[in-house]
C-alpha cells in the first residue's frame, strides 16, 4: 500500500516538474524582450551603447543556452526517475501490464527525445542564435519541425502520465476490497 503511494508521489513530481520545465523554457525566452523594453537604470547605458538588437541577440543566446543545459539534464533526471518509478510500480501493482506499459512508454519517449531529437535541436538552435529573428532559413524550419515533434512527444508523455495516475488513484487495493466483498445471503431465500 505504501509503495503505491510513493509511486503516485514520484509520478506527480515527475509530471509537475515537466510542466514547470516547459514554463521555465518559455519564460527564459520571453523575458528577454521585457528586459530590453524596461531596462533598469544600470543596464540602460549598456543597451544604448551596444544597441537593442545586439543586446537582444546576446540575451536570447544566454536564455537559449540555459534552456539547452536545463533540458539535457532534465531528460537524464527523467530517465532515472522513470526507471525508479518502474521498479516501484512493479512491486506496487504486481507488474500490472497496463501500468508497466505506460511507465515504459514514458521512459521510452524521454530516451528518444534525449538520444535523437534534443541533439538535433541543440545543433540547429546554436546555428540560429545570432540570426536576425525575421530571417527565414531551412535551418529555422528544421528547428521548428524538431521542436514541434519534441512538444508532441511531451504531450503524449503527459497524457500517458495522467492515465497512469488515474489508474493508480482509482484502482487502488482499497477500492478492490470494497468491490470484492461477498454479498450476504438472504436468509429468506430458499436454496
Amino acid at each position: 500500500m505504501h509503495t503505491r503511494r510513493l509511486a503516485t508521489l514520484v509520478l506527480g513530481l515527475w509530471l509537475g516538474c515537466g510542466i514547470f520545465m516547459g514554463w521555465v523554457a518559455t519564460h527564459n525566452l520571453t523575458s528577454v524582450q521585457q528586459i530590453i523594453s524596461h531596462p533598469r537604470k544600470e543596464f540602460q547605458a549598456e543597451v544604448e551603447e551596444l544597441g537593442q538588437d545586439r543586446v537582444r541577440s546576446l540575451l536570447r543566446f544566454q536564455a537559449a543556452e540555459l534552456n539547452r543545459h536545463y533540458f539535457r539534464w532534465w531528460e537524464l533526471v527523467q530517465i532515472v526517475t522513470g526507471f525508479g518509478l518502474g521498479l516501484l510500480l512493479l512491486f506496487a501493482t504486481n507488474g500490472n501490464r497496463l501500468v508497466m506499459t505506460l511507465v515504459t512508454g514514458m521512459v521510452a519517449i524521454v530516451a528518444v527525445q534525449h538520444l535523437t531529437i534534443t541533439p538535433q535541436i541543440l545543433e540547429l538552435g546554436r546555428g540560429l542564435d545570432f540570426l536576425p529573428p525575421g530571417e527565414i532559413s531551412k535551418e529555422r524550419a528544421a528547428f521548428r519541425n524538431y521542436h514541434g515533434f519534441y512538444s508532441t512527444l511531451e504531450l503524449v508523455k503527459l497524457l500517458a502520465g495522467l492515465g497512469l495516475a488515474a489508474r493508480l488513484l482509482y484502482s487502488s487495493p482499497s477500492h478492490r476490497r470494497k468491490r470484492s466483498k461477498p454479498v450476504a445471503a438472504d436468509p429468506l431465500q430458499d436454496d
